[in-house]
């Protein structure tokens, strides 16, 4: 064959290469895509995640993910993968655009007024982005430049309600209570069923006391969104404050039809149920809100005094007592409680307390030594708590609200996540059909153990906590016994500690564990299996340094040893990310944060894509009160497929966003 035939053959063989790696790309850039198409944004991810590592100097694939990302509500990472996008391509609008949204979401005003001033240089008509920019401009307290981008967009589409609620608002930012009420007013001649224009004139009256005004404007934005339970928990405050209690009492009840756990609600019903004598019921709304904030003292003072009123004078003693060490010079606490205390014929200890009234006070007169009752068409905000305003209804804290991106279903991160770590690697026995949101790792050592894999069963290296049914595991345990002969000790241990683990015979899974460790002196396997299974044994309340009984030193003795072990592992394995990620989760359940942050740090060092350590991560740093870096660790887990990281992500912004 000549050199020239060669090389031409060469070439061709090269072409077809790069047009078959082309071909692939494109079609898990499709795959992507289709997935977005149907919601699952987590399977999208993961596809344009092969295509970013494939090719990553292509644009596209970094703005789809950034959508996936961002209808998750990891803004943080979205905003990420725009700027990445826009470096490799600066003349994709939607880019800007999604850009500005996650700015949005992150408080950047001033970065997002500027991507969608740079959509509209190519897209001037884009309605949407002009809206958006006027809200960033009224956030940024630039009114006139606001203001200007509203009056273009009803001069252009005179139909858009929200610009003129924006108008309202600014108005209102500039002292101008009239002109906003003069928006609502001409909202309502050109839409009458504005619920939003209704509620804003509602909350105007009732800011200004004028209760009937405000019952009737929120009675019409309750008959057109009879499912927003603001509206009515506001006018039972009208409704209150006209002495219109049983009104009221409906009210807050449908409030909590709609949202079980509205703290006002509950609060204000109580004082509602005290003040016309309904005070077992009462008793359980300050219940309620005690279990959520132990240490509100109003809802506390409130209980205790209905608890007295029943003849539950224990209870009352428990709470005036709760409220005297908030307050040790709370004179009528004291008195109260003496008072209690002498109910059950406990003279000692009302003595007790009478003598501190009397070193306190001279005036020992009812009136005189309890606190002054505020009017109770007074409301007061929920942070607000001197304890005058007992008997006061009360409201959440003000604060500017806007609906800048409406509602997204169908999202993985509000799926209720616990805050909890993800357990360590180790073997064991799963369904084929189970599906993993995050993959298992494949270790070489798993291909000789794979004999008892099953077109239904096999065996992975997991930190999946979940067990097979003991049908299942009897039926692993049966192939097991059959296969003993062709498999070498030190295999058959491990398979056999993997199925007893399953079966919830721990004693016997650790005893077939460290018999693998002994016939194999030098795999890392059988160490990381022994250990995973002594902290299982190991909760983390047996491990206290303070702990002194024979359980938890027995805990303590085995996660020593648990520890032993995972180093004696690394010195086989040295730079192993599995069982730096493994003892850093036997450090949190140890309590030691800081080493636990250290070997989930080194982890990720070694296998920038393990997940699992990113989780882990995260969660000892909102342990440790960093929000910020968990936010960061999080968006990555999640990118890289926990889907419980979305949710933690979510928490995280709630927390920050709280006043």
């Amino acid at each position: 064959m000549t050199l020239r035939l060669r090389m031409f053959l060469l070439a061709v063989v090269m072409n077809i290469a790069a047009a078959t790696a082309q071909l692939n790309v494109d079609m898990t850039i499709m795959l992507g895509r289709n997935a977005l198409g149907m919601d699952d944004y987590l399977s999208a991810i993961h596809y344009f995640n092969q295509a970013i590592a494939a090719k990553p100097f292509l644009s596209k694939p970094y703005f789809y993910r950034a959508y996936a990302k961002f209808t998750l509500e990891d803004y943080s990472g979205a905003n990420d993968d725009c700027t990445a996008s826009i470096n490799l391509n600066p003349y994709m609008a939607e880019v800007y655009s999604l850009r500005g949204l996650c700015r949005i979401n992150l408080k950047d005003y001033a970065g997002a007024e500027q991507d969608y001033t740079r959509v509209l240089l190519e897209m001037p008509d884009d309605q949407g982005c002009i809206y958006n920019r006027a809200l960033c401009r009224l956030q940024l307290k630039d009114y006139a430049r606001a203001d200007s981008d509203l009056t273009n967009i009803l001069n252009r589409w005179p139909g858009l309600s929200r610009a003129y609620l924006v108008k309202a608002q600014i108005r209102l930012e500039e002292k101008d209570t009239l002109g906003a009420l003069a928006w609502m007013d001409t909202l309502l001649v050109k839409k009458p069923r504005e619920q939003a224009a209704w509620s804003f004139k509602g909350y105007y009256a009732l800011q200004h006391e004028d209760y009937a005004a405000a019952d009737s404007f929120l009675t019409r934005a309750i008959e057109l969104r009879p499912d927003d339970h603001e509206y009515y928990v506001a006018r039972a405050q009208a409704r209150q404050s006209q002495d219109r209690f049983n009104e009221a009492l409906a009210d807050y009840d449908k409030t909590l039809q709609l949202v079980p756990e509205h703290f006002v609600a509950h609060y204000n019903r109580g004082l509602l149920r005290s003040l016309i004598g309904d005070y077992n019921r009462a008793i359980e709304d300050f219940t309620f809100i005690l279990k959520k904030e132990p240490d509100n003292t109003l809802a506390r003072y409130n209980r205790a005094e209905l608890r007295e009123k029943v003849g539950q004078f224990r209870g009352a003693i428990a709470d005036y007592t709760e409220l005297i060490k908030a307050y040790p010079n709370f004179v009528y606490g004291y008195m109260a409680r003496a008072n209690c205390r002498r109910k059950i014929g406990d003279k000692e200890g009302a003595a007790k307390d009478e003598t501190v009234v009397a070193r306190n006070t001279l005036d020992l007169t009812y009136q005189q030594n309890k606190p002054k009752q505020r009017d109770i068409r007074h409301v007061r905000k929920r942070s607000e708590h001197a304890l005058e305003q007992y008997r006061q209804f009360v409201e959440e804290d003000s604060g500017k609200v806007l609906d800048i991106l409406g509602d997204l279903y169908g999202k993985v991160q509000n799926r209720k996540a616990e805050q909890e770590p993800l357990p360590m690697f180790g073997l064991t026995m799963q369904n084929r059909s189970k599906r993993k949101h995050a993959a298992t790792a494949f270790l070489p050592e798993l291909k000789a153990l794979q004999i008892l894999d099953t077109p239904e069963r096999h065996l992975v290296f997991s930190t999946s906590a979940e067990k097979g049914n003991i049908d299942e595991a009897r039926q692993d345990e049966s192939r097991l016994a059959a296969a003993r002969t062709a498999l070498a000790p030190a295999a058959y241990a491990l398979l056999a500690s993997a199925i007893q683990a399953s079966l919830y015979n721990y004693e016997a899974a650790i005893a077939e564990a460290e018999a693998a460790a002994k016939s194999d002196t030098l795999s890392r396997l059988p160490l990381i299996q022994l250990a995973a299974l002594l902290a299982r044994q190991a909760p983390a309340d047996g491990i206290a340094a303070d702990a002194k009984t024979a359980s938890s030193e027995a805990a303590l003795t085995r996660s020593n040893r648990a520890l032993q072990i995972l180093d004696k592992a690394l010195a086989r394995s040295p730079g192993d990310a599995y069982i730096y990620y493994n003892r850093g989760c036997l450090y949190i359940q140890r309590g030691d944060m800081k080493a636990a942050a250290g070997d989930f740090t080194r982890a990720v060092e070694q296998d920038p894509r393990l997940a699992e350590a990113y989780f882990n991560r995260g969660i000892v740093g909102l342990r440790s009160g960093d929000t910020a870096a968990a936010m960061r660790d999080f968006s990555k887990a999640g990118e890289l497929g926990i889907y419980q990281a979305y949710n933690l992500l979510k928490q995280c912004m709630q927390k920050i966003d709280k006043p």
